[in-house]
């Protein structure tokens, strides 16, 4: 299974850089404090957040194995961590680190996309019990297309649409499908957002030709475009310049923005 994965992986910054978009920058691994300080019978101290030096062990766990990568996830969330806190400090995180080592010579290619399938299998691993805490879902849920404008499965992909099942909404993910057959999936049933990540300059002419065909032909039409991956990071104007409605910067606040652009219809 492992080398199936890494065959689909030919293409290692295009699977890399959504990452690097859709989970943050190093500011979203900032410390959490120790919130108490001196002895309080009957509360626990925080538990810090994954650094540097830790995605840097998972990163190294998955190029061993899968058996490590996945003792030492639990391991995490036997400290106290949350999956959430664990997906987005540590997975992540350790995918794009890894990526840097190949583009800074310290690693060779074949090691990073093994990891980086490693981690990917981990989160397919892992669902069922990231989605324990899942909201409940009261009346008709909220429904999100999530287009991966290539053929091949992404971490970054994966992870948002964890997230937005986390959040209670109902996903269908679509791979390498041509502009004609998302309109023909927009008309035939109910979506409240559609997700496009963008990741080289190629794609640019096609999106750009089909997102008015896509509202047009909506069963929803109202419904909103979400755009990730790496070209938002370079190049923000991109949001406006193609028409679409809002961009995310990780996957935790991609749902909280889709939350607040269904509800209020803005």
């Amino acid at each position: 299974m492992l080398d199936a994965a890494v065959k689909r992986l030919p293409r290692f910054l295009m699977d890399i850089a959504p990452i690097q978009r859709l989970i943050g920058g190093q500011g979203r691994l900032r410390l959490v404090e120790d919130a108490y300080s001196g002895d309080h019978p009957g509360r626990e101290r925080a538990v810090p957040a994954l650094g540097t030096a830790q995605c840097a062990e998972l990163a190294h766990a998955a190029v061993r194995s899968q058996t490590e990568t996945m003792a030492l996830l639990r391991a995490w969330h036997d400290q106290g961590r949350s999956w959430p806190d664990i997906y987005l400090q540590g997975i992540g995180p350790a995918a794009r680190l890894a990526g840097s080592w190949w583009e800074a010579d310290c690693m060779d290619f074949a090691s990073v996309s093994i990891a980086v399938a490693r981690l990917q299998v981990a989160v397919c691993e892992l669902s069922p019990e990231f989605l324990l805490s899942a909201r409940p879902v009261t009346g008709a849920p909220k429904r999100l297309l999530q287009v991966n404008l290539s053929s091949q499965h992404t971490l970054g992909g994966l992870m948002a649409a964890e997230f937005f099942r986390l959040g209670g909404w109902a996903v269908q993910v679509v791979h390498g499908l041509e502009p004609g057959e998302w309109v023909d999936a927009l008309s035939s049933d109910w979506f409240d957002v559609l997700g496009l990540g963008l990741a080289v300059e190629a794609q640019l002419p096609s999106l750009q030709a089909a997102l008015p065909r896509l509202r047009s032909a909506s069963a929803n039409p109202g419904i909103k475009i979400m755009l990730g991956g790496p070209l938002l990071q370079q190049r923000p104007e991109l949001v406006r310049a193609l028409r679409a409605d809002f961009s995310a910067s990780s996957a935790d606040e991609a749902v909280a923005l889709a939350d607040r652009w269904v509800a209020v219809g803005i």
